[in-house]
This record gives C-alpha cells, sequence and structure tokens, in this order.
C-alpha cells in the first residue's frame, strides 16, 4: 500500500538485540511503503557502527531498553558523525526519565515497545508525517526536570504556549485534543513538541536533569 502523506527517507537502519522486535518493525515499515532492500538490521551496536560507516542511514530505530554506556556512545557519536539523522528510540513507556535524557543526547522522536502492534504502527505513522508524539509521562517528567532547572537558577526557555502543550499533555490528552483546546492546528502542535525537544537537546550538560 502506497501512503502518500507519509514522508520515507531512507536507507532505514533497525537496531535490536531481540531478532524477532527487528522483523516486527520491519514488517511495520514495508507496510508503510518501505522496500524490503532499504531496511538494514542489526542485532549489535558493533555492527551498526559499520552499517552507518557503509550505508549512512537517514533514519534510525535503535531500541534503548537496556540503557547501557554503549547505546550513548552510539547515539552521540552518530550525530556527531551524521548529525541530520533522525533517530527514534525504541523503549518501553515506563523509562520516562531515560527517555528524556536520549532527547538531550539527539533522537527525534520514539516509539513504545510494550504496547500493541496498532499502537507502534500509529505512532511510527506519526513520525513519519512529520510529527512527534508526546506522552503524559514524557510531558510530566519534562516539567519536572524545568522546575529542577529553574530552581538551580537555569531555564530551558520554553515559550508560553509549549508549557501549555507540556501541561495539556500531562494530563493525558493526545495531541488532537491539545490542538483543540489551543484553537491551532495538530500539525503546529507537533512543531511546537519538536521546539521543546531541541531545546532539550541544546541545553547545557551540567543541568540537574542531564548530569
Amino acid at each position: 500500500m502506497i501512503h502518500r502523506d507519509l514522508i520515507l527517507p531512507v536507507p532505514v537502519l533497525l537496531i535490536d538485540d531481540q531478532v524477532e522486535a527487528l522483523k516486527n518493525l520491519s514488517h511495520i515499515l514495508q507496510n508503510f511503503g518501505y522496500p524490503k532492500e532499504v531496511l538494514l538490521c542489526s542485532s549489535s551496536l558493533a555492527n551498526a557502527v559499520l552499517m552507518v560507516q557503509q550505508h549512512l542511514p537517514n533514519l534510525v530505530f535503535i531500541n534503548l531498553q537496556s540503557w547501557s554506556k554503549a547505546q550513548i556512545d552510539f547515539i552521540q557519536n552518530l550525530k556527531h558523525f551524521r548529525k541530520d539523522t533522525l533517530i527514534v528510540a525504541v523503549l518501553p513507556s515506563s523509562m520516562p526519565k531515560q527517555l528524556l535524557q536520549a532527547i538531550h543526547l539527539g533522537i527525534s522522536a520514539y516509539v513504545f515497545s510494550d504496547q500493541s502492534a496498532t499502537g507502534m504502527q500509529n505512532q511510527i505513522r506519526t513520525i513519519l508525517r512529520g510529527g512527534s508524539p508526546l506522552d503524559v509521562n514524557l510531558a510530566n517528567e519534562i516539567l519536572a526536570c524545568e522546575q529542577s532547572i529553574v530552581a538551580h537558577g537555569h531555564s530551558l526557555a520554553l515559550s508560553k504556549t509549549e508549557h501549555e502543550i507540556l501541561a495539556l499533555s500531562g494530563q493525558g490528552l493526545p495531541s488532537q485534543q491539545v490542538a483543540t483546546n489551543l484553537h491551532a492546528s495538530e500539525q503546529l502542535v507537533h512543531g511546537y513538541v519538536k521546539s521543546i525537544y531541541r531545546k532539550i537537546m541544546n541545553a547545557d550538560d551540567a543541568m540537574c536533569c542531564f548530569s
């Protein structure tokens, strides 16, 4: 099936030490129109490094459930080597602190692994449409982080609208409802979410939430 509303950057690198998870993610992407030959799969970070050097992927999905130093180093090195590569974290919804740190390292979006295949598909569709997911746990984690940073005399410089989006998302509202409450388009809300993520990514490493 061809999804004309989706942006399909290629090639794509999928990194997960579970072969079945790689197969499932590859299947979802193929359903969105990705040819199998542009989907590169790696079950190890060492092999993934070689694939990055050889194939220069524009989109990378990486499972961060174990949240290891090797994974952190991989993301940092990838952003240094390929700063425009879109990195999508795959991890359980119960890891908002690690997800916040991953955004600071440079990931652009995320997919929760502890949800149904339909849920994963919907999150990936949002990303491929140019959107950015923002779930309730991450929104509240960012708000708590901002409060802690302000208490230490710093700021993420979030705008009033960005704070409103975080507050509404922190109440569990989906992006469509957030857009309705703000009398804005859902696309504009996703733009603000991307701006929030950029500010987190560009924040000083020494800030309490990221050190």
